[in-house]
């Protein structure tokens, strides 16, 4: 049996969250021209990073694991987005028992991606043409919208999701354009992060749509170029 149901934040929370994500960006900022091999534990350390001091959380097991793995609250939570009313599936994270091998998958293409985008971009510096932008944009949407595809934790994936859209921008010298807590204001950004996420039978995930709306995101930020 899984867990019990972790929900919305608690109003009281918020002011720790909003601590916490900034600490966690300022380090991202701090650690961007190492370029650090891209690695699920990174992202397992942030959700961690992100709900710390918080007493609301219902199971600590929650924090920083993956749907799927073996301790009993995790190993077959499931996440269904349905319609109020009718109940018709939404949305669908990948099941449980998947999430483990599409991390794994997801980390190699992501090694192999940032690989072929470092190559382009050499340390120091930032995109110098309008192909190595979008090859930046592009990078931190799939790596966004495949991040809530699988939705590997009981909550907080869509403030992993950001992270690691901020991660990618830094990473190339741009500014951490996607808000994390809260969530980018509008209608629009809501809509691409739900095309990102699955339905049965395939799961796939259209992350397309999130690349206009990035590329949105970056023009408007107070201290873009």
């Amino acid at each position: 049996m899984p867990g019990p149901a972790w929900a919305d934040d608690p109003d009281a929370d918020s002011p720790v969250i909003a601590t916490n994500v900034s600490a966690l960006l300022g380090q991202l900022a701090a650690t961007a021209a190492a370029r650090q091999e891209p690695r699920i534990a990174l992202a397992h350390d942030w959700h961690r990073r992100i709900f710390a001091g918080l007493t609301s959380i219902p199971s600590a097991a929650y924090l920083g694991q993956a749907r799927g793995t073996d301790h009993p609250d995790l190993v077959d939570y499931e996440v269904v987005l349905r319609e109020r009313r009718a109940g018709r599936v939404l949305s669908q994270g990948v099941p449980a028992e998947q999430v483990g091998s599409a991390l794994t998958q997801l980390e190699r293409a992501l090694r192999a991606t940032v690989a072929r985008v470092d190559a382009s971009i050499p340390i120091g510096t930032r995109p110098r043409s309008a192909d190595h932008l979008l090859a930046v944009i592009e990078l931190a949407a799939s790596i966004h919208g495949e991040w809530i595809r699988i939705h590997p934790y009981a909550n907080g994936n869509g403030r992993v999701a950001r992270t690691w859209a901020n991660w990618v921008a830094l990473r190339y010298g741009l500014p951490p354009f996607v808000r994390i807590k809260p969530r980018p204001d509008g209608l629009v950004y809501g809509h691409v992060a739900h095309l990102s996420m699955g339905r049965p039978p395939d799961f796939r995930g259209d992350h397309l749509p999130t690349v206009s709306v990035f590329l949105d995101l970056l023009r408007s930020y107070p201290a873009a170029p």
